[in-house]
């Protein structure tokens, strides 16, 4: 199965990453300056990996941003530079943006569990699970749908496959980011992607992205 989606092209210096290999050393030692050095130079791509997971208006955004920053810092003794830094800051960021969509999801299930749709004040036609086909969707609106159906899949692919159709990452840098032999991530992307195809066709609501599969 392949998906067209629109990927966003790299990082322009995610090839330059690897400079702040001596930044990460001497934030290793304690050095408070170059540690905040590092965290200017990661922070904007965490906070871009944030919201392209969560959505640019969702207002826990931030906060993941700032939790993933933190599990930056808490987690870079464990750097082994198999990926850049800046790649290794990005997984830590979508892992982090990933669990909160999850969690959020459970949290709404648990709300709506016991409600009708009148309670909810939400009509039958609005509800409904079949959507206006013949709107083009926004490339914003199919991403958001492929994450969607990304969330009914075991956690290691569903990160495997946002990294690969989100971020444009080839195998070789998520095995890097992830710290998993190549072999581990391509068969995470085709169980993936066999898992999330039986989702899509199976789901009216997504049935915008059975155009994308190939």
């Amino acid at each position: 199965m392949g998906i067209a989606l629109t990927r966003v092209a790299p990082l322009a210096d995610a090839g330059s990453s690897d400079e702040l290999g001596p930044v990460v050393a001497a934030a290793r030692t304690g050095d408070r300056a170059a540690m905040r050095a590092l965290l200017a130079a990661v922070a904007p791509v965490v906070a871009r990996a944030a919201r392209r997971v969560l959505g640019r208006a969702n207002p826990d955004a931030e906060d993941v941003a700032q939790q993933a920053l933190a599990a930056f810092v808490e987690r870079l003794d464990t750097f082994r530079a198999e990926s850049t830094v800046k790649h290794f800051a990005e997984r830590i960021a979508v892992y982090r943006a990933l669990t909160a969509r999850r969690d959020a999801q459970v949290h709404r299930r648990r709300l709506t569990a016991d409600l009708s749709l009148e309670q909810l004040g939400v009509s039958e036609t609005a509800a409904g699970v079949e959507p206006a086909h013949d709107v083009a969707l926004a490339g914003r609106a199919r991403r958001e749908l492929l994450l969607e159906a990304l969330e009914t899949l075991s956690p290691p692919q569903a990160e495997a496959l946002t990294l690969h159709f989100l971020f444009d990452h080839t195998v070789v840098e998520i095995a890097g980011m992830m710290a998993t032999p190549e072999e581990t991530v391509r068969s995470r992307l085709r169980l993936g992607k066999q898992a999330l195809r039986a989702r899509i066709m199976g789901d009216p609501r997504l049935a915008p992205l059975r155009e994308e599969l190939s």
